[in-house]
């Protein structure tokens, strides 16, 4: 009987393509907005290998005598410095895309930065600061030569090679989280949350039957509870992964979604789907409305959403952690993005026993509504 059931309602829920397609639309368009509007907040910095430096120097400058020794230094090092006599230096900036403008005066010299390069500007920034820190400190016959006495050309070489040299950072790689960019994100946390709007795969089923009183036949044949809930939720939880799946694959064939650990997030999002049905099925048991339950379950589910990551990232967000440790798609959405760029994640296992405990209490709630109601009637 059961399996007689569960086959009419999975019949019912894919024949309707209203269904179907909002699972693989909705995730899809919602997920393409945001991905649009966040792309460049998500985007990773990336280090230029080769960056352009003007300068000019003053004459007269302390600097002048050892700007050839710099230039094929920092040339070296992948810093191209251009000579520029004449001009504002904010406006050749803006017209040449140089990073950073170096004025050498008399004996100071004025640094002007790029807003959208300062990575550049604090290296060269660091560099120059060396290179007179080392001029100043570096006796008598070094400042002699900088400022023209003695062999300014070759000193000045070997004094910033061993500049430098002395500074060469030691590298380190600790563990941290890879970053993600928007397409990824929203491609796989769109999908988590549209897993919690599961209650509209039945609402027409629901409704219709609720409209042919076909809960009073139910009664009368001797149905079970459990058997009763089983056939609501086993359909509704497979017509939804059907239409995500094929809302995932749309996502990873035109928009390179990548998922990682595709088995073990399928697994977490299948859980999301239990949970969701089994949660929703808990207001529509108790309120006997569609429309209540579509109200009451989209209003918890759009905070629990909103306070984990679905529209702001969570990474991003300003929202108390505590606030994103109460929702449940704060966990799938963690475990899912880490699965994404890591291929594991320590909230995978908590996702999953937050989602079958929201699940199995849903369900004993359910099956002890209907009897309640049953006894009642």
């Amino acid at each position: 009987m059961i399996f007689y059931l569960i086959k009419n309602y999975l019949k019912m829920m894919l024949r309707s393509s209203s269904n179907i397609l909002m699972y693989i639309l909705a995730p899809t368009i919602v997920a393409a907005v945001l991905t649009s509007a966040f792309t460049t907040l998500m985007d990773s910095y990336k280090a230029p290998e080769t960056f352009e430096v003007g300068y000019r120097v003053s004459e007269g400058s302390v600097f002048s005598n050892g700007m050839n020794a710099l230039k094929e230094t920092l040339n070296d090092k992948g810093v191209i410095m251009t000579e520029y006599t004449e001009g504002d230096p904010e406006e050749i900036m803006g017209r040449m895309e140089l990073s950073v403008f170096v004025e050498f005066k008399d004996n100071e010299y004025l640094l002007y930065k790029n807003r959208d390069a300062r990575v550049e500007g604090q290296i060269l920034e660091y560099a120059l600061g060396e290179w007179c820190s080392y001029m100043m400190s570096g006796g008598a016959e070094t400042v002699g030569s900088v400022q023209g006495v003695g062999k300014s050309g070759e000193k000045t070489a070997e004094m910033f090679a061993a500049i430098t040299e002395a500074s060469e950072i030691k590298v380190e790689h600790p563990f941290f989280v890879p970053a993600i960019d928007s397409t990824d994100y929203y491609g796989i946390i769109e999908i988590a949350y549209f897993a919690w709007c599961s209650i509209i795969c039945g609402a027409m089923v629901f409704t219709a039957e609720k409209k042919y009183r076909i809960g009073r036949r139910f009664a009368m044949s001797g149905v079970s509870e459990f058997k009763l809930y089983i056939s609501r939720l086993v359909p509704i939880v497979m017509s939804v992964a059907i239409g995500l799946l094929l809302s995932a694959v749309i996502g990873i064939v035109f928009f390179d979604v990548h998922w990682g650990n595709a088995l073990l997030s399928a697994l977490v999002v299948l859980m999301s789907i239990f949970a969701a049905t089994s949660f929703e099925l808990v207001i529509y048991n108790a309120t006997s409305s569609m429309v209540a339950t579509v109200v009451i379950s989209f209003a918890i589910v759009w905070f629990m959403g909103f306070f984990g990551g679905s529209f702001e990232t969570y990474m991003f967000s300003s929202a108390p952690q505590v606030l994103k440790d109460f929702s449940p798609i704060y966990y799938e959405n963690r475990a899912l993005v880490e699965l994404s760029c890591m291929g594991k994640s320590d909230y995978t296992i908590k996702s999953i026993l937050i989602s079958g405990a929201i699940g199995i209490v849903g369900s004993a709630l359910n099956i002890g509504i209907l009897k309640l109601r049953k006894e009642r009637s």
